[in-house]
């Protein structure tokens, strides 16, 4: 409205607005109503209506239109009106700075739930590789106390081994000693010294009453210390050393091996644990020769214990693996990667227990657990075959 008149204002001209007082009779002359016919009343000609009149008409039908308060004061109405649109401005503007700002905050949000979703995975990725590198871990030790168990059980099955091959030796080392013992070969045996024990020879002498009467210069009886027990019986010595084994012991010597590369050991085992070993059964001679060489043949005997209320007696016989026939078995023999035992006779008992007594023998000296001559060597060697000769021939060494 305020617009409106202000553009009223503006079109009109800048005459002097005339008095009320003329305006209202004009207007009065206009509104009449005409004379009537019988001339009672004369017609008066409209005025045609100056452009200040309209003016002023035009703005008092405004005002009449906007009310009383308009018509008082229409500056004092429209102030109001001025500071509510500011307001409402500024509204629109705090809302717009509002929704703006909310705009970041969910972008913002948006970005930490982003960030959040990333470090999550993260840590599921690392909690992952995390459990999977303990399960190594631990894996990894399991497979480390395994194996230090397995070397910790083959080093104590190892010493046993070890222990037991000593054992032997120092039985065969005191079996094998001569009567009269080289000191260099064998020096834990001082021939002058007997630990207070003397040997007397089984038996006794019965002479006759009258021995001194009758041999008043007979010398006295030998010293029973001179003459050794049967169990220490001096062996039976080799005569004739056959020159070409000598050498070839002698080369043997030099660089011990049990291995049958030796051109030493190859010729044994040609000539005597071949055919000491040679058995029924071709499959199972294989076998047995193979456990021989490798000294992982395990015979025992079978006690009573062991043997239970269906074995046989002395009487009783049972089927020898190794000859397939059956005679009095007691004994019995495991190799290895089997897993039950197999019941040998004695004789096939002695047959292979002669060839494991050469072959740990020549392991001694590869140990260099023996110590002599050559010669001395030589002439075990020659015991230890003929044993094997003997054994193969069924006689008890």
């Amino acid at each position: 409205m305020q617009n409106m008149l202000g553009s009223e204002e503006a079109s009109a001209p800048s005459e002097p607005e005339p008095p009320p007082e003329a305006v209202k009779p004009a207007a009065a002359a206009a509104d009449a109503p005409e004379d009537a016919p019988d001339g009672r009343h004369s017609r008066v000609a409209p005025l045609a209506p100056s452009p200040a009149v309209s003016h002023v008409s035009l703005v008092e039908l405004s005002l009449e239109e906007d009310g009383p308060a308009a018509g008082g004061d229409w500056t004092a109405s429209a102030a109001p009106r001025v500071r509510g649109l500011d307001k409402l401005q500024e509204l629109e503007r705090e809302l717009g700075a509002a929704q703006q700002e909310l705009k970041l905050k969910d972008e913002e949000v948006a970005k930490l739930n982003r960030i959040r979703n990333e470090i999550e995975a993260e840590m599921e990725e690392l909690t992952a590789s995390l459990f999977q590198e303990a399960h190594k871990m631990v894996l990894a030790a399991n497979e480390k106390q395994a194996a230090a168990e397995k070397a910790l059980q083959e080093a104590t099955m190892k010493i046993d081994v070890l222990q037991a091959e000593v054992a032997a030796l120092k039985t065969l080392v005191i079996t094998s000693t001569p009567s009269r013992p080289n000191a260099h070969l064998h020096p834990q045996i001082d021939l002058g010294k007997s630990n207070g024990i003397k040997i007397w020879k089984k038996g006794h002498h019965r002479s006759p009453s009258n021995q001194e009467l009758t041999r008043p210069d007979a010398s006295p009886p030998s010293s029973p210390a001179r003459s050794p027990p049967q169990h220490l019986a001096a062996p039976e010595h080799i005569d004739e050393v056959d020159p070409r084994l000598l050498s070839e012991v002698s080369a043997w010597r030099e660089s011990p091996s049990v291995e049958l590369t030796a051109p030493f050991v190859r010729d044994v085992y040609r000539e005597d644990i071949e055919p000491c070993l040679r058995f029924a059964t071709p499959q199972l001679t294989e076998k047995v020769t193979s456990a021989v060489l490798q000294n992982s043949v395990c015979i025992e005997e079978v006690s009573s214990g062991l043997r239970g209320p269906n074995f046989p007696s002395s009487d009783d016989s049972r089927r020898c693996a190794l000859l397939n026939v059956h005679r009095t078995c007691r004994y019995r023999m495991k190799l290895p990667g089997e897993t039950g035992w197999m019941d040998i006779s004695q004789i096939c008992r002695n047959r292979i227990t002669a060839v494991c007594d050469f072959l740990n023998y020549l392991r001694y000296i590869e140990r260099g657990m023996v110590k002599g001559s050559v010669i001395d060597i030589y002439r075990e060697i020659m015991r230890l075959r003929r044993n094997m000769a003997v054994a193969r021939l069924g006689f008890t060494t």
